[in-house]
């Protein structure tokens, strides 16, 4: 078994994000860290054609499934998609490939060189992201959406009542996530198996398995906690990227504190592989108020200056 290897959950309206994050992988990972993409089953060939001249390992995500049969399958098919690739990130440990992975969304990037010693502390120890998520609710309660704060506590607290624990409310994303095997192991023998439960019951329950990662590692401590800050800079909103366009944060500065950059899908969809749904029109209105909406912002954000 490998002690480290990069893992990306992905689908075919994110190929081309995809294929961006493994030219990055390519040109900054200095001691080879193997990288394991997972698609569904009617996207392995796209994935494998279009990544045939990278170092990754491509594979359908039903392999995955196979190592825990306390999956339902078919009901795991009919939630959202979102959720699904939740299940399937942190059940990847299932399959023996590694100690310790590093979960990349497909609209990650890395920005500098990067080897093993950034994410493991020692050994098969690797650090734990902790923080309290202090950048999108400070940016949010600046320049919204509203109601972040309250969101931010509904995905959290629920998975701090189920482990029993009071207190400070943590954040241990966003991505890439720096997750353990032993630690999605304690969580299955300690809490989910006992309950009757697989991991796809937990995320229906609350659907942030990033926090059930790390209210696990907290209240079951199958590995020594290394606290380290997010990875990556991570661009929720796109008013956080204009800002920072304006106080002159490039890649070259942010890559001092980060080893890479999320420019997040849910706002960047001329990244999206395919045709779109939206009519003509729609995406040319789309795009005219997204122009007023940065020119706005950025008015607001020097006017604030003055």
């Amino acid at each position: 078994m490998l002690n480290f290897v990069l893992y990306c959950c992905t689908f075919r309206k994110d190929l081309l994000r995809t294929v961006k994050l493994a030219q990055s992988i390519r040109a900054h990972n200095k001691s080879n860290i193997p990288f394991y993409i997972s698609v569904p089953t009617q996207d392995v060939e796209l994935f494998e054609e279009c990544l045939k001249d990278f170092d990754v390992k491509v594979f359908d995500e039903k392999d995955i499934f196979a190592t825990n049969p306390k999956l339902d399958i078919q009901k795991l098919y009919q939630i959202r998609g979102g959720l699904r690739q939740q299940v399937i990130k942190s059940e990847f440990w299932r399959l023996g490939i590694s100690k310790n992975y590093l979960v990349l969304d497909s609209d990650c990037v890395f920005i500098r060189d990067f080897d093993e010693s950034d994410f493991i502390f020692k050994d098969d120890i690797p650090y734990s992201v902790i923080h309290e998520g202090r950048d999108v609710l400070q940016a949010t309660e600046r320049f919204g959406p509203k109601r972040i704060r309250q969101h931010f506590l509904a995905d959290r607290e629920p998975i701090k009542a189920a482990l029993g624990r009071t207190g400070v409310t943590y954040d241990y994303g966003y991505a890439p996530f720096l997750w353990s095997a032993k630690v999605w192991e304690s969580l299955d023998v300690h809490y989910l198996t006992p309950n009757g439960m697989s991991f796809l019951d937990a995320v229906l329950l609350c659907g942030s398995e990033f926090t059930w990662y790390g209210e696990s590692l907290i209240h079951f401590r199958a590995i020594p906690i290394y606290p380290r800050e997010q990875l990556f800079k991570h661009y929720h909103y796109e008013h956080q990227l204009w800002a920072d366009q304006v106080l002159g944060y490039k890649e070259k500065l942010l890559a001092h504190d980060y080893l890479g950059v999320v420019y997040q899908s849910n706002w960047e969809s001329w990244g999206d592989f395919g045709p779109s749904n939206k009519s003509m029109a729609s995406r040319v209105w789309r795009t005219i108020k997204r122009a007023l909406k940065k020119a706005q912002f950025k008015i607001s954000l020097l006017a604030g200056f003055i």
